[in-house]
């Protein structure tokens, strides 16, 4: 977004989607974009933001940003798409049905039906979504707030750095909640930006992590786990997860190095310790 279309753009204040608070402090501000950290719970998240009809028009061109095409977004996130599959197959030895949220070209889509199971995506990027389905996925185009799915239909819902894009994270995990059967599970990838953003602003480093106005939120492990517990889930886990390779090679470099760390310190630590600052993978349970 430019900074002529932010001037036309409408915004909207937002309380804490936590806890209802609107007590906050500043965090950061990125790319004219400001970034407060609710001073109940924790949660950051931007606020003001672009309202809904802003958001759409946002979203149509996020997966073409900086040159990157379809086999970057499939290289990017190949080992979580395998680590998550993986960790399905063995949870559900038969199979199932499997509902990927904002599942851009489909790629996660067509492992899980090389695993047998029945996948079906949701994603609100009409580039993506017709590139999908040329390949034969089944997706729909809309949100998963304006879908009409009926209740109690996956065996899993996944969602990979999906969460800190929505507008109402707490209403959206109710409805993949409600989508859920019984002992369903609900995977999410999301980032841990902050940690981050504070020790560059100590060194007076410019950055623009939070990829404003694309992220709306950033969550810690704490953060992440009270929304997942507000909106039913039980048996929640968070762990470090198999780390992304971003287009450019300086960046690939970083998040490996650091993604792998994370791992190493998670398991030497029996599980205990989670890097702050490194994307986490969480799963819960409906029970």
């Amino acid at each position: 977004m430019t900074i002529n279309e932010r001037r036309t753009t409408n915004f909207q204040y937002a309380d804490c989607n936590i806890c209802g608070n609107d007590n906050t402090s500043l965090v950061a501000v990125q790319n004219n974009y400001r970034f407060v950290r609710c001073g109940s719970c924790g949660l950051v998240y931007m606020n003001p933001r672009p309202d809904a009809d802003a958001l759409k028009t946002i979203y149509d061109t996020y997966h073409q940003r900086n040159g990157k095409d379809e086999a970057d977004w499939e290289r990017m996130m190949k080992g979580n798409f395998r680590e998550v599959s993986e960790l399905l197959a063995r949870k559900f030895p038969s199979g199932g049905r499997l509902l990927d949220i904002g599942c851009g070209y489909g790629h996660f889509l067509r492992i899980m039906e090389g695993l047998h199971w029945r996948a079906e995506g949701i994603d609100p990027s009409r580039h993506t979504v017709d590139q999908a389905r040329k390949a034969g996925r089944s997706v729909m185009h809309t949100t998963i707030d304006d879908a009409v799915i009926p209740e109690y239909t996956y065996n899993a819902v996944t969602l990979f750095y999906v969460l800190e894009h929505v507008t109402d994270p707490l209403k959206t995990l109710r409805k993949v909640f409600g989508l859920l059967v019984e002992g369903g599970v609900v995977v999410i990838r999301i980032p841990h930006t902050t940690p981050l953003v504070r020790l560059l602003s100590l060194l007076n480093i410019h950055n623009n992590l939070y990829d404003a106005p694309f992220h709306l939120y950033d969550f810690s492990p704490s953060t992440v786990t009270r929304l997942l517990e507000q909106s039913g889930f039980t048996a929640i886990k968070v762990i470090p997860g198999e780390p992304t390779r971003p287009h450019l090679v300086s960046e690939r470099i970083v998040s490996v190095l650091s993604g792998y760390t994370a791992k190493l310190l998670y398991r030497v630590s029996n599980e205990t310790l989670l890097l702050p600052g490194v994307s986490k993978t969480i799963i819960a349970s409906k029970p």
